[in-house]
């Protein structure tokens, strides 16, 4: 899975990404590990890459990251953002 790449834009602002939706006209800010996420599915992943991504980057465990990953996921997948 990746970003969707038509109608979505986005930038980063500080240590947040700014993403306008341009389908749903709607806006959004990723912040903290979301960004993380966020970025690396400019490129196809899978939800263990991201997991891993995320252990390697916070020191969290496995099943936190797993978790965190999944929730992180559904939500872009609820928001029409994902290609897969």
């Amino acid at each position: 899975m990746k970003l969707r790449q038509t109608d979505l834009t986005w930038h980063v602002a500080g240590d947040d990404v700014v993403v306008l939706d341009l389908d749903g006209s709607v806006y959004l800010k990723v912040n903290g590990s979301g960004r993380l996420l966020w970025e690396l599915l400019t490129e196809p992943r899978s939800d263990a890459d991201l997991a891993a991504a995320l252990v390697a980057e916070y020191d969290v465990d496995e099943d936190r990251a797993a978790a965190d990953v999944s929730a992180f996921v559904d939500d872009l997948r609820t928001r029409g953002l994902l290609d897969e």
